[in-house]
């Protein structure tokens, strides 16, 4: 009897330690996140940030990690500026993707940008050059035809403002060896182009960076351009 009440006092002593140590370890998480949630270095912190969470498993971590810094960064000067109805952010399985509304870029039927476009292209520019992967800039129009001397269909209204806002991003420092500006017109509408508010999200500038490819671009002198009227 005495043997078997130590047994049993044995048992309740182990099962008694292996409840202690569960608690402690949830404790410790909990401690943990608190601490990290104070110093601001949260693995997940609260954004409104797209991501796709099987492309976060396969970057790379600590890029995965520097991507989604500068993101958020991006995302809270945005922000404060007003301009985070005008750029929806993505971070997809190849890259970084930018949705920018092509209304706040260009006025109607134009390839110029407008003077008050160049402050939010100037903050996506600031997160563009902290990467050295290519950059492809895609343009996009509504369904509604165009024809005009200067654009005689919807494929060089688009392929227009890509190459302003490339010759913009150049113009700014990066380097045009990174830079690619495509136009499709109106063949890869993202909305119902029968409606008024279809038309308008498919009237827009993708802004690409491709973080599939490891190549490293050297910064090299770029042409003289002039800012005011594009020409070299």
């Amino acid at each position: 009897m005495t043997y078997g009440d130590m047994m049993s006092l044995l048992l309740t002593f182990f099962i008694l330690l292996v409840s202690y140590s569960t608690i402690q370890e949830s404790k410790f998480e909990e401690a943990t996140n608190s601490l990290q949630g104070a110093f601001g270095v949260l693995s997940s912190p609260p954004t409104t940030i797209k991501m796709e969470e099987v492309v976060v498993s396969e970057l790379h971590k600590k890029e995965r990690d520097d991507i989604v810094y500068e993101i958020q960064k991006l995302e809270e000067t945005l922000v404060e500026e007003n301009m985070d109805n005008m750029v929806d952010l993505q971070l997809t399985k190849d890259g970084v993707l930018f949705n920018v509304d092509s209304s706040c870029l260009f006025a109607s039927g134009k390839a110029a940008l407008k003077p008050d476009s160049k402050s939010i292209l100037s903050s996506l520019q600031g997160f563009l050059a902290k990467f050295s992967h290519d950059i492809e800039i895609n343009g996009h129009t509504d369904s509604i035809p165009i024809h005009t001397a200067q654009f005689p269909s919807n494929w060089e209204l688009s392929s227009s403002r890509a190459i302003s806002v490339a010759r913009f991003f150049q113009n700014e420092g990066l380097v045009p060896s990174r830079i690619k500006a495509i136009g499709f017109g109106e063949y890869k509408p993202i909305a119902d182009n029968s409606d008024s508010e279809g038309r308008a999200k498919n009237r827009r500038v993708e802004i690409f960076l491709k973080l599939d490819s490891d190549n490293s671009t050297v910064q090299q002198e770029l042409p003289v351009v002039d800012k005011e009227n594009n020409e070299t």
